[in-house]
């Protein structure tokens, strides 16, 4: 005998599973992209830079 409720269940949460992971696979692969272009930079002889980020000016200049 079927059992439509339990076939429901199983739908939604092989749903819900393959969201996650779809996602953790996601995050697999840019880490894996990052770490290969640092390791050929590395090989390359450039030195991986630091980010920068950009300064706020902290007041505003009047202009007379």
């Amino acid at each position: 005998m079927k059992n439509p409720a339990l076939g429901l269940w199983l739908s939604s949460v092989n749903r819900v599973a393959g969201f996650w992971m779809g996602h953790g696979a996601n995050t697999l692969r840019r880490q894996q992209r990052l770490m290969l272009a640092e390791m050929t930079k590395a090989a390359a002889g450039q030195a991986a830079k630091p980010k920068r980020t950009k300064r706020r000016s902290t007041a505003k200049r009047k202009i007379s």
